[in-house]
């Protein structure tokens, strides 16, 4: 069951050792997987929001898929708006927030064990990261006025939020190609 208690999803979550992962991994599966069933559309789990508090969360956005444990972000780039974020322990609240286009996680337990993800992807893992280390997407609410804009409502020639590089290109594709298909 996804907790809802914004004092709740604030207390500190322990690390993850090695053979406690997969399990923690299939529970925010399954949750996650509940959750969607129910029609709430989730595309991240952390384990605070399921009363465990460790670190360790998912995310499931179309075809990525990425298990972080321990995870840190040790950078973030080009810092922009993010429209409507939510989450599915504030049911029924999205809020404009500040969130970094591009993020270099570092310190994953799983593989792989550093990577870079931008646009949507970043903003997911920073928010799942964040639920692990008691920081909620209300935190980062935006002010009034910022200039850039990072939207979950790509045109069709923007680069594509889920981030999928062109191997040839080494260029974001761009969301016609990519995930309006």
């Amino acid at each position: 069951m996804i907790i809802t208690d914004e004092k709740l999803l604030r207390r500190p979550c322990e690390d993850v050792f090695p053979e406690e992962f997969s399990n923690l991994i299939e529970v925010l599966e399954n949750e996650l997987n509940h959750a969607n069933r129910l029609g709430k559309r989730g595309i991240g789990l952390a384990c605070p929001q399921c009363n465990i508090l460790k670190k360790a969360a998912i995310v499931r956005l179309g075809e990525v898929r990425i298990d972080l444990v321990n995870a840190k972000i040790a950078n973030g780039y080009d810092q922009a708006l993010f429209k409507d974020e939510g989450c599915l322990s504030f049911p029924n609240k999205n809020v404009d927030t500040l969130r970094y286009q591009e993020i270099y996680v570092t310190d994953n337990l799983v593989y792989p064990h550093s990577f870079v993800v931008t646009g949507l992807v970043a903003v997911v893992v920073a928010h799942e990261i964040e639920h692990y280390n008691s920081i909620v997407f209300l935190d980062h609410a935006a002010p009034k006025k910022v200039p850039i804009v990072i939207s979950n409502k790509a045109g069709p020639n923007d680069p594509c939020p889920c981030g999928k590089v062109n191997p040839v290109t080494g260029k974001i594709n761009k969301f016609k190609k990519c995930c309006s298909r």
